[in-house]
This record gives structure tokens, C-alpha cells and sequence, in this order.
């Protein structure tokens, strides 16, 4: 006759470590990949010029139809504001620093959500709604504009 043994299997999917729990690294992943986009994103501006209008990425609404559209000149107004022109950038786009400062509030906090994680390892529903309650709310106050935009132009 076989014991059955008194530990309990790990489910598929999951580490072995009771002291992170499969959603904490979720959660984990989730922040360093938003972290690591928007990085990425200020690599772009940083090492593309306004002045060389090197960038590869194009505005596609403007190359179909010719006019331009709320997010044209957010990659020079982006390279404007990490050269610390401000008043070139506002004339890039007029929504720059509101967006840049989206980006940049959401690095941060993507970088203290880690944090958090990495040290504590309890809370991690609270944080969750907070953060995406945050999420939400400065993503309507960044990207409005480009909503009653585009609702303007189907209505």
C-alpha cells in the first residue's frame, strides 16, 4: 500500500517558490516590459534628430491622407524636450509635454511598482488597483485629445 505524500504538486506554470507567487512575477514581468517600452521610446528620441528629420517611423494618417494629425511631430517634440528646448518642442507638438510627461511618470512608477514587488511580497492586490486605476486616469488626461479627435472625424 502507497502513502500518499502530504506535499502538494506546484501547478503548471508556476515556480516552486512559496515566496513569490506566480502573480507577483506576472505583475513583475508586466512592470519591466512597460519599463523597458518606454525606455525604449526615449532611446528613439534621443538618438533620432529633429534637425536630421532622421526618423524612420513616419505618421501613417498624414501619408494617407495628407493632413496631419494630433500625435504629428510627437517624436521631435519628444527629441526637443531631452535636449531641454521647451518652447521647440511645444511648436513640434502642441501635446508633447503632456505626453512625455505620461511616459515619464509611467517609467517611474513602473520602476517603483518593481521595487515594491522585489521587496515586499504582500499587497499585491492593492497595488494592483492602484496602479491601474492610475493607469487609466493618466491615460485619459495624456491621450484625450486624440479620442475627440478621431470621434470628431467619424461623427
Amino acid at each position: 500500500m502507497k502513502q500518499k505524500s502530504s506535499r502538494r504538486k506546484t501547478p503548471p506554470g508556476s515556480r516552486s517558490d512559496p515566496d513569490k507567487p506566480y502573480s507577483h512575477r506576472s505583475y513583475l514581468l508586466i512592470n519591466a516590459v512597460f519599463a523597458g517600452i518606454i525606455i525604449l521610446v526615449f532611446l528613439y528620441s534621443a538618438f533620432f534628430s529633429p534637425e536630421r528629420n532622421d526618423y524612420p517611423v513616419q505618421c501613417i494618417h498624414e501619408r494617407v491622407s495628407g493632413e496631419p494629425c494630433p500625435s504629428c511631430g510627437l517624436s521631435r517634440s519628444f527629441s526637443y524636450i531631452l535636449q531641454g528646448d521647451l518652447e521647440s518642442a511645444a511648436m513640434a507638438n502642441s501635446y508633447g509635454m503632456r505626453i512625455f510627461l505620461f511616459f515619464l511618470f509611467h517609467l517611474l512608477m513602473r520602476l517603483s511598482n518593481i521595487m515594491i514587488i522585489v521587496r515586499r511580497k504582500m499587497y499585491i492586490n492593492q497595488l494592483v488597483i492602484a496602479d491601474t486605476s492610475i493607469a487609466i486616469i493618466t491615460f485619459i488626461l495624456a491621450f484625450g485629445q486624440f479620442f475627440s479627435y478621431y470621434l470628431k472625424l467619424l461623427f
